[in-house]
C-alpha cells in the first residue's frame, strides 16, 4: 500500500489543457485537496526526508496542529494546512520540495512546475502528499522541531 501510493506520486508527463494551462499526469496533483481529513498515522510522503522512528511524534504533531485537517486554517489565517505552516515557511517548503524532486531524479521543467504551483497556493489546498513532504522537510532528522515549538511538548506526544 505504502509503495503504491509513493509510485503514484511520480510525474510522468506534462501535457496542455483545453484552457492552455499545464496538468501534471502520472502525479498526485499538487492542489488535489480531494482528502482534506486523514487520521491515518501514514504518511504520505515516504521518501528520503522520512524518518520512521519520527513519525509518530509527526502524527500527534498533525493532530494537535488541525486535528489531522489538511484544509485547516487559523482563526487568523496566519497559519494554514495540516501542520500549521505560515506562508513564509510554506514558500520555503515549496522551494525545498523542488529541489529534493530534482536530486531524486524528477526533470527539471516538472520539479519546476510543482514549485511554482505550490508557491502559487495556500498550504492547505496542497495535497496531502506535499503537506507530508513539506513537513519532513522542514523536521530536518528533528533539527527542525522548533517550527512547532508550540505544539505542546510538555503534553509528551
Amino acid at each position: 500500500m505504502i509503495a503504491e501510493l509513493a509510485l503514484a506520486a511520480t510525474i510522468a508527463i506534462m501535457s496542455p489543457t483545453a484552457a492552455g494551462t499545464y496538468q501534471l499526469t502520472g502525479y498526485n496533483n499538487p492542489l488535489d485537496t480531494t482528502y482534506t481529513l486523514v487520521d491515518t498515522p501514514i504518511s504520505f510522503y515516504q521518501g528520503r526526508k522520512y524518518v520512521e522512528a519520527d513519525n509518530q511524534l509527526r502524527y500527534c504533531i498533525r493532530y494537535r496542529e488541525s486535528r489531522h485537517s489538511y484544509s485547516a486554517k487559523s482563526d487568523t489565517g496566519k497559519y494554514r494546512g495540516a501542520y500549521q505552516m505560515s506562508k513564509e515557511f510554506k514558500n520555503g517548503m515549496a522551494w525545498m520540495i523542488q529541489k529534493e524532486l530534482r536530486q531524486t531524479g524528477t526533470p527539471k521543467i516538472k520539479a519546476q512546475a510543482i514549485g511554482k504551483i505550490l508557491r502559487g497556493a495556500p498550504v492547505n489546498r496542497w495535497n496531502p502528499y506535499y503537506q507530508d513532504f513539506a513537513f519532513w522537510m522542514g523536521w530536518d532528522n528533528g533539527k527542525g522541531a522548533s517550527h512547532w515549538a508550540q505544539t505542546g511538548w510538555s503534553a509528551k506526544c
